[in-house]
């Protein structure tokens, strides 16, 4: 299982994540699409480690 709780994030442009959470069970699959630069490489960089947030 992979869980985000309350996470947030903001760069000196944009609020990218205000206490966001999420849960993934083992086998499930997501898709993760929004425009550039609304986060989603960020928000799996925080996930690995990457970056923190």
């Amino acid at each position: 299982m992979i869980r985000i709780e309350n996470i947030s994030k903001s760069n000196s442009h944009r609020i990218l994540y205000i206490e966001a959470s999420a849960a993934l069970n083992r086998g499930e699959k997501i898709g993760l699409v929004g425009p550039n630069g609304a986060g989603k490489t960020t928000l799996f960089r925080m996930i690995t480690g990457e970056d923190q947030p």
